[in-house]
């Protein structure tokens, strides 16, 4: 998540410098044709481009609301994450005796979000900028390779080492932690160490866990409707190709040198453009490793150290600060 209050130069052109070059290409080729090759039949009206743009503006502005709903939506649900592991976490304390139990359990629940946090950033084609600027793909087996090193390293860390083999290769090892969890839940009532009403409200916080794991494996794995992205892409570039033409006929007017005009503002109203389809683009898969996703990595640290609070722990996890104004 990006937290910096102005976008750097550097930021701006890293994602719009192509865009750019293209709109460049395209505006110097028009006012040429049209100043030096006397093509003036190329200068068409601005008119019907004005109304070209006016309805992408609306199309992308429709896109861009369904794509932020979406990125919303994520970060709801890791506030369902963070509010519900609290409540977990102060309800196993206060109800099992055994805080050896109580220690054991959080530990994996410490694993499990986690875990769940390396299962959202796997990388899925089609749910990644097609342009795929802001991360680089590796290819799936090297993807696959790093997932069961970071599982394995999780596990390592909270002491919960027996659970990799286990857990290896499963396609969902986020929801078989849970399974456990609720497992050694029955068993402690099974033990007396809860009864019956203790034991159904600590099942109820492990299958919200599950219906918020649900919610963001919908988005992940759910993309904003193809006619929508794709076809939002296909205007904008169909309105930045036309605009340099419609340009060229009213700007001639204003002096001799005027037609060179048509350049610089059809690399500012491209860019306008561009970077409105963009931003929904950057937007639709909040778990994608962008620059402007869910910080997923802070979030699950921040639970990381209320629990461990909670148990009275005092060597606590540094909590997670931006780095270059991106916080992960």
């Amino acid at each position: 998540m990006y937290t910096g209050k102005d976008f750097t130069f550097k930021l701006l052109w890293h994602f719009a410098r192509k865009n750019l070059f293209r709109t460049l290409v395209v505006s110097i080729l028009a006012v040429i044709l049209y100043k030096y090759c006397g093509w003036t039949f190329i200068g068409i009206p601005f008119v019907p481009i004005a109304s070209i743009g006016t309805a992408v503006a609306f199309y992308v502005g429709f896109k861009n609301n369904q794509a932020y709903d979406r990125l919303w939506e994520a970060r709801k649900l890791w506030g369902g994450f963070t509010n519900t592991s609290r409540n977990f976490t102060v309800q196993l304390i206060a109800l099992v005796d055994d805080k050896t139990i109580v220690k054991e359990m959080l530990r994996k629940h410490i694993a499990y979000i986690n875990i769940l946090r390396l299962q959202l950033r796997k990388t899925i084609p089609w749910a990644t900028s097609k342009e795929n600027i802001h991360q680089t793909f590796r290819g799936e087996r090297a993807e696959i390779e790093e997932f069961d090193a970071g599982l394995k390293k999780i596990l390592e860390e909270n002491n919960k080492l027996q659970y990799y083999e286990e857990l290896k290769g499963k396609n969902n090892v986020a929801s078989g932690l849970l399974k456990s969890q609720i497992l050694e839940l029955t068993k402690l009532k099974k033990n007396k160490q809860l009864d019956e009403y203790e034991h159904s409200d600590l099942v109820k916080h492990v299958n919200e866990f599950f219906n918020l794991q649900g919610g963001c494996e919908r988005i992940k794995n759910t993309p904003l409707f193809r006619q929508y992205s794709i076809f939002s892409r296909v205007f904008v570039i169909l309105f930045i190709f036309l605009l340099p033409f419609g340009l060229l006929k009213d700007l001639s007017q204003l002096a001799t040198w005027g037609t060179w005009l048509t350049v610089p503002f059809s690399l500012l109203i491209s860019w306008v453009f561009f970077t409105m389809e963009q931003i929904g683009e950057y937007s639709e898969n909040p778990f994608d490793n962008s620059v402007n996703d869910i910080p997923l990595s802070t979030i699950c640290r921040n639970i990381e150290i209320d629990i461990m609070e909670l148990l009275g722990e005092t060597k606590l996890p540094e909590k997670i600060v931006p780095i270059d104004d991106v916080l992960l």
